[in-house]
């Protein structure tokens, strides 16, 4: 249905391609799960005409995507899989440049002619469209992942709603134009944004029950049309709850300086305490840097995996020649190439393209990089070297390697996982105080060293040397430790889910080998499973 730009109330709605198997909710989500949102996109953005080609503010850019693209891929994340919009200032531009089916939810697009007015008369146009609990967004902020996580199983119990707001007001990027909040014993006093006695900062992120359609009329009806009138009175009649985002970051984007903070925010966003020493130090300085610049392109988080792909084998071909120069500038290159790697995980962070899909890509070649690196540096080793036993080592080296990734795909395929960095940090919490085997509490202790950042840094001081034989035997050892690491911890792990014997997962392992070789395939999955008794 097209909108009617004479009728106040104009609506339209959008499907995905396949909304049979698209529109279900996360399964990791309770029963009681909030499925529908509210997000306001009908104001002019004053403050940002003209910026990036004169689009509206709802469309301009951060972090390489469309505020309010932003929003909805965010909800999306928690199973929120209908979103009621409510435009305004050229609707119409807007409407064409979100592509629901692209996104894969459902979209009621409704049209508030009176946008001119304050944002409460948004809100109201979205009533006739909500029957049960919602999200209610602000299209021009941006926020943290960690707070929707947080809120998505939070539960009302008799409020009208519940509002996220942050205390620590030292980090507000503008505190005179934020919505101030004064908060007693967990619950919302006032707001406004011309308050003096304030505690709290309005994040922008609602939960809701449609009783906050009632309270913005009666808030209307007493000469007051924002949304903090409705949410005002509310919180008089003791209604409305808190939520405090504590250490979580969040921007509201009014200016072309809150764009770039915002942008800080999402680059600093991407280091984690889980990143190493290396990554922390080197690593992330170097590769933030570079993703900033690759936001602003339409390069995707598999195009630059897939381009660290040929870096590496190019990065193979100069040191398979055995030369010390060549030897010390593959080095540097490899140490780059970690960095590079880095760039495409930051890029779908901030992008919001993480999926399992990408996360697959991501560690197909990440160890397809690893192989052809290994194979350039064998064959530089031989011709410094000439002795020819680097090819027996490497081989039974690779053939370990193989069947350690094996153990591996085989463990977050069971998690439902895509990514052996899951394994990474699974292997890591091996290393705890009620570990009693010894060996899974050393690989859990080690484990860091055949991270990449890690790994790619001991390379590059060793490769200084220009010694390609030595740095092939330190390859090589280290290779062959987390090959031990990995199918040791990953047997383990599997054993203890599938609730069989350490040795069950070998056994499988090896069963599928020699039926890949001498009989049809079979489904791994089977012989994973308990073997049950057949009584005659």
């Amino acid at each position: 249905m097209g909108l009617n730009l004479r009728d106040q109330s104009a609506y339209s709605t959008c499907l995905p391609l396949d909304d049979a198997t698209t529109l279900q909710p996360d399964q990791n989500n309770g029963r009681n799960a909030i499925t529908k949102a509210v997000i306001i996109a009908a104001g002019n953005g004053s403050r940002l005409q003209g910026y990036q080609g004169g689009r509206p503010k709802p469309l301009v850019k951060v972090g390489g995507i469309p505020l309010l693209e932003r929003v909805i891929r965010s909800a999306k994340r928690i199973g929120v899989t209908e979103f009621v919009i409510v435009v305004g200032y050229q609707a119409g531009l807007i409407r064409k440049s979100i592509n629901c089916r692209k996104l894969g939810v459902k979209i009621t697009w409704v049209r508030n002619l009176d946008w001119r007015r304050p944002n409460g008369v948004s809100v109201l146009k979205a009533e006739r469209f909500v029957d049960d609990r919602f999200y209610l967004f602000m299209s021009d902020h941006i926020f943290d992942l960690k707070i929707l996580e947080q809120i998505k199983d939070y539960e009302l119990g008799e409020d009208a709603g519940t509002l996220c707001v942050d205390y620590a007001l030292n980090r507000v990027q503008n505190l005179d134009d934020a919505t101030k909040v004064r908060i007693e014993n967990g619950r919302m006093v006032d707001l406004g944004k011309s308050l003096t006695d304030f505690n709290a900062i309005d994040v922008g992120i609602f939960v809701c029950r449609p009783a906050l359609f009632d309270a913005l009329r009666q808030s209307q009806e007493m000469g007051d049309e924002s949304l903090s009138g409705g949410i005002r009175v509310l919180a008089q009649e003791g209604r409305m709850g808190t939520y405090d985002i504590g250490e979580s970051f969040w921007q509201d984007v009014d200016t072309i300086p809150d764009i770039k903070y915002a942008e800080k925010l999402l680059l600093r966003s991407t280091r984690s305490k889980g990143d190493g020493l290396v990554a922390r130090l080197l690593n992330r300085r170097i590769s933030n840097r570079i993703s900033k610049w690759l936001l602003k392109t339409p390069i995707t988080p598999n195009q630059i995996s897939i381009f660290n792909v040929f870096f590496m084998a190019f990065i193979a071909w100069l040191v398979s020649f055995g030369k010390p120069l060549n030897t010390v500038v593959a080095g540097i290159l490899f140490q780059l190439a970690s960095i590079i790697d880095g760039c495409a995980g930051e890029v779908a962070l901030i992008k919001l393209r993480s999926s399992k899909r990408g996360a697959l890509v991501d560690t197909i070649t990440d160890h397809l990089s690893y192989f052809i690196f290994i194979i350039g540096v064998t064959v530089g080793t031989f011709r410094a070297t000439g002795d020819p036993v680097v090819f027996f080592v490497t081989g039974f080296s690779l053939v370990f390697l193989l069947i350690a990734l094996r153990f591996g795909l085989m463990y977050i395929r069971r998690k439902g996982s895509g990514s052996l960095r899951d394994l990474d940090r699974d292997i890591a919490a091996l290393n705890h105080a009620r570990q009693t085997r010894w060996y899974l509490k050393f690989f859990g202790h080690v484990h860091h060293l055949g991270r990449r950042d890690v790994f790619s840094f001991g390379a590059l001081l060793i490769m200084l040397w220009g010694n390609i034989s030595v740095f092939y035997w330190g390859l090589m050892g280290a290779v062959n430790l987390m090959s031990s690491g990995i199918s040791i911890s990953a047997a383990s792990m599997l054993s203890r889910r599938a609730r069989l014997s350490f040795v069950s997962p070998f056994k499988a392992a090896y069963r599928q080998f020699m039926r890949t070789f001498v009989a049809p395939k079979v489904e791994l999955g089977a012989e994973l499973q308990p073997q049950k008794e057949i009584a005659d």
